[in-house]
């Protein structure tokens, strides 16, 4: 599917409601102009329709009161006209006026439709007043009642032609908008370009990101190029961490192989007795599980990384911690280290059993080894209104301080030597780490040396 420009997208939304805006303007001007062009013509057919009342004059019949006098009338030919008693007898009307203009159908002012024509009537009620001589001159007042009707296509043409004026004055200006729109919003959007340019430059081989100085001088544009920038160093820190973890692990393998190579190839040199043959297969296991555990381990460690827990149960942490070292006694026994456990009971937090019992066994494997003989290993679950803290304090020979910060690196041993006699392959504590992180925890470690290391492992108390 073809991309979408934003520019694009952002000008037609504009112009849209430019339109919109335009389209109420027209049609407000269009209600306006005739609101104002009906209202004087209303005006005009009250003028119109006082000049009829002055046509009313003495009938010469002394028995009709008044008549109308068409001589004395200068109106429009297209209008027509009435003039009723109050009795409702017609004193006169335009030639050829039609009944439906002329009718009377009471006060006001109404539109009527006549042979496909637009009229306004104007129905009203007056006096006339006329002096008689009979009567000493006093003026009579001689009730009427007027009808008077006028065609109204002017008013629509020229109501229809300044709404046209403001609609055409509004479309160009729309358009002349639009030009200047789209130089404006192509400025305007500039820095976002930079922005989308610098990140598009990233890729595996090059994942250096430097957020423009135009995306950071922008409000709205500078947390992405933030977000963007944490991203991405995070990302090269990752795929560093990858690296180094290919890196270490096969040198580890590979250290791990050639000494069982090596174990063999020493018992192929010559001929040997049976016993040395059977010390030399015994050696070459011992060497074949040191690897054995090395990829278990790493496998478990990659386990943990990727499948992090969602949803995990409600674990009763002391219930799992004393099972554990329940497994575990025999093998501090046998190291000479007493295990003193600490167990709140309503201890609980979302972990499952294997993974906490995996942090528990190599907390406490961990510690018990390097603890000397006759020293004791500290196993506490505490708790407060949020938060569970598992401990495990040794008593053992500490960590120097320059090695604290990269204990829970992949492959990090505090002795370098790397023999089959200095323990592990330094996998344990980021084991640990990815199992407390991964539940959403945190893990501490603190250690004095001479004094002992205390590892602790914070999480949300359910």
């Amino acid at each position: 599917m073809r991309p979408d420009s934003l520019l694009r997208r952002v000008v037609i939304a504009v112009l849209l409601a430019e339109m919109v805006c335009a389209a109420a303007f027209s049609g407000t001007a269009l209600w306006r102009e005739r609101w104002s062009r009906l209202h004087a013509f209303d005006v005009m057919l009250l003028g119109r329709s006082d000049s009829l009342l002055g046509a009313v004059q003495d009938a010469e019949d002394p028995d009709d009161n008044v008549a109308v006098d068409p001589s004395e009338l200068k109106l429009p030919r297209d209008d027509a006209y009435a003039v009723y008693n109050q009795g409702g007898r017609l004193l006169g009307s335009s030639p050829n006026a039609s009944p439906a203009l002329t009718a009377r159908a009471g006060d006001g002012i109404r539109s009527v439709r006549v042979s496909g024509r637009g009229y306004r009537v104007l129905e009203r009620e007056a006096v006339r007043v006329i002096d008689r001589e009979e009567n000493g001159g006093v003026g009579l007042r001689r009730p009427v009642t007027i009808v008077y009707a006028a065609p109204t296509a002017h008013v629509w043409h020229d109501v229809f032609e300044a709404a046209g004026f403001y609609a055409l004055v509004s479309m160009l200006l729309v358009g002349g908008t639009a030009v200047v729109l789209v130089v404006l919003i192509r400025r305007l959007l500039q820095p976002l370009d930079e922005l989308a340019s610098a990140a598009s430059s990233v890729s595996p081989a090059s994942l250096s990101f430097v957020p423009p100085v135009a995306a950071m001088e922008v409000r709205e544009l500078r947390p992405l190029a933030e977000a963007l920038s944490a991203s991405i160093a995070t990302l090269r820190e990752a795929f560093e961490k990858e690296h180094r973890f290919v890196s270490d692990a096969a040198h580890e393998l590979k250290t791990a192989v050639a000494v069982v190579r090596s174990s063999i190839q020493v018992l192929s040199l010559r001929t040997r007795a049976p016993e040395e043959y059977q010390q030399g297969l015994r050696d070459a296991l011992t060497d074949n599980e040191r690897v054995e555990d090395l990829v278990s381990r790493m496998l478990t460690l990659a386990r943990f990384e990727e499948d992090p827990e969602v949803s995990a149960p409600e674990l009763h942490l002391a219930d799992a911690v004393q099972g554990t070292l329940g497994s575990l006694a025999n093998y501090a026994l046998m190291r000479g280290v007493a295990l003193h456990p600490s167990l709140c009971r309503s201890a609980k937090a979302h972990i499952t059993m294997d993974r906490f019992q995996t942090l528990v066994s190599n907390l406490v494997v961990n510690a018990v080894q390097h603890s000397p003989r006759g020293s004791t290993v500290r196993v506490s679950v505490g708790c407060d209104q949020r938060t569970v803290v598992f401990a495990v304090q040794d008593q053992g020979h500490g960590i120097a301080p320059e090695n604290l910060p990269h204990v829970f690196e992949r492959f990090y041993r505090e002795d370098a030597s790397r023999s089959r006699n200095t323990g592990g392959a330094g996998l344990g504590l980021a084991i640990c780490k990815s199992i407390v992180d991964a539940a959403g925890g945190t893990l501490t470690i603190e250690s004095e040396q001479g004094v002992g290391t205390t590892v602790k492992a914070f999480f949300t108390l359910v």
